[in-house]
């Protein structure tokens, strides 16, 4: 799924709760799959571009390089999906004050670990409740433009 430009927002009785669309395309391969190698000239008009929209979902800009080494770089687009739990080794985007990252996620005894991919860089030791810090959910897609 790739996010479109618009975000809307829905007016509940409670908060308003942001919803970003995203639009659902399919895979050739799956296509080809379903219908057979003879639609490969007129596969064009089997995919559908159906919008999406998904409250628990949200699209960031990645700021930084330091997780190059699992394929997410400064300028990438990245799908992230909030969770009400998070697994070791999870890639997760976090707010710390103003700034958000894109890390690995460890737990250890109300202490949240963050780690870089690259082993030459220092990981953040993080208090549970510490002032402006925040999950924001779990990296589920990267978008590149080339």
């Amino acid at each position: 799924m790739f996010p479109s430009k618009k975000v809307t927002a829905k007016k509940s009785n409670k908060k308003q709760q942001k919803h970003e669309e995203f639009f659902r395309l399919p895979r050739a391969e799956a296509i080809l799959a379903r219908e057979g190698e003879g639609v490969a000239e007129d596969i064009e008009k089997l995919v559908t571009n159906d919008r999406v929209e998904l409250s628990d979902r949200s699209t960031l800009l990645v700021e930084d390089n330091r997780m190059a080494d699992a394929g997410i770089h400064k300028g990438d687009f990245v799908v992230v999906q909030m969770r009400k739990r998070y697994h070791e080794g999870d890639v997760v985007a976090v707010k710390l004050g103003e700034r958000i990252f894109i890390r690995r996620y460890f737990q250890s005894i109300k202490r949240v670990r963050l780690e870089c991919n690259t082993p030459d860089r220092q990981s953040m030791i993080l208090d549970e409740h510490t002032p402006g810090f925040s999950i924001l959910g779990s990296v589920t897609q990267v978008i590149r433009s080339f």
